[in-house]
């Protein structure tokens, strides 16, 4: 009877203390072996979710990074290209006060300066506009005036759309074809939750993941091209060599103003540097960055694109992570209600047990004696 008893006692001592442990921590199990079936569970959905946690991390970072890429451009292409440098190179044209042109030379070629300061921001350790290299100055003066991107030329000769489309034009133009292959081949892929997928020669899926490279020559232009304008005559004349980058086309737009004449505005004369007339490279540059201004525009709104993209991608990813943490909690958590009842019951039948053993160690010494 002592053994049956003793053995009944500890068993419910043991089921007291289990639902107690239960009520404490909250949780159903808490090891592998006391459930199998649910533990399996809650390490592939706890696993699921950490990746989850990891794709919604990301994708934070990189909106944040989009959200600084894309404010850059809006002060380039408003508060600079637009109201400072299109403004004052209107009125450098049409002002009747040309001796204004030497000082707004000046202001324009500052306006060069603050573009690059703009497109060299950094989010965080990195420069947003470098490209796969994130730790490199993207622009930069170089010794003889000329912009830089990562150490290399940007106002490079440039093959003509003919020479692109059929091919082989590397080796005649090898500055250009650095700079091309910086942009097109520069990525920097990140997870963001769309299934990263690798194709069956182990390269990645471009739609699986997302591109998070921003290339600075990308997005305000690179190399050079031939402009048409009229000239006093209204003849057109095409003005070679004319700068794809906005800062190079500000910066150069700047130079010749400043050198205009302070007393009447008079343009400079240089037949070696402006073999068509400084006034008509003016106007060559105006038009270009018009153009440019267009282009930057439409990469700023396609940026504005995937920013909402972004922004929706990481509202997914949140409610995707809320329903994971629903399933989780399900399987893991107890319901108070139910283990609070339990825990009553394993309480009462482990007193009900203690309540027992009084009345059948009652007996004394004495009594076996007798």
């Amino acid at each position: 009877m002592m053994m049956s008893y003793k053995s009944n006692l500890m068993r419910s001592y043991n089921n007291l203390a289990g639902v107690t442990e239960k009520v404490i921590t909250h949780r159903q199990f808490n090891s592998y072996a006391e459930n199998p079936s649910k533990a399996s569970q809650a390490f592939q959905l706890r696993r699921t979710r950490w990746n989850v946690e990891n794709q919604l991390s990301n994708n934070k970072q990189v909106r944040h990074k989009f959200q600084q890429a894309w404010d850059c451009m809006d002060d380039t292409y408003q508060d600079l290209g637009t109201k400072l440098v299109k403004y004052s190179s209107l009125r450098a044209e049409n002002d009747a006060d040309a001796g204004g042109r030497q000082a707004l030379g000046e202001v324009i070629k500052g306006a060069a300066d603050s573009v690059m300061q703009t497109m060299n921001a950094k989010y965080g350790e990195n420069f947003i506009f470098s490209g796969a290299d994130g730790q490199t100055v993207p622009f930069s003066w170089g010794a003889d005036g000329k912009l830089l991107y990562r150490g290399m030329p940007v106002d490079v000769d440039t093959p003509t759309a003919d020479e692109l489309a059929a091919g082989g034009w590397e080796g005649k133009y090898a500055d250009y074809a650095k700079l091309y292959g910086t942009v097109q081949n520069e990525h920097t892929y990140v997870d963001l939750g769309m299934g990263m997928q690798e194709d069956k020669d182990g390269n990645l899926i471009d739609s699986s993941a997302f591109d998070t490279a921003l290339s600075g020559i990308g997005t305000i232009g690179y190399g050079t091209s031939t402009v048409t304008v009229k000239d006093a005559d209204g003849n057109d004349v095409d003005v070679k060599d004319v700068p794809n980058n906005i800062i190079s086309i500000i910066r150069e737009y700047g130079e010749i103003l400043a050198q205009c004449s302070p007393e009447d505005g008079s343009y400079p004369v240089d037949a070696q540097k402006w073999p068509q007339g400084s006034e008509t490279r003016c106007d060559a540059l105006e038009k270009q960055l018009e153009t440019k201004l267009n282009e930057l525009h439409a990469t700023w709104m396609s940026h504005d694109t995937k920013a909402t993209f972004l922004k929706t991608n990481e509202d997914r990813l949140e409610s995707m992570d809320d329903t994971l943490n629903e399933q989780i909690t399900t399987i893991e958590d107890i319901d108070p209600a139910e283990a609070i009842t339990a825990l009553m019951w394993a309480q009462y039948s482990y007193n009900a047990a203690l309540r027992i053993g009084t009345s059948i160690l009652s007996q004394s010494l004495i009594d076996y004696m007798s």
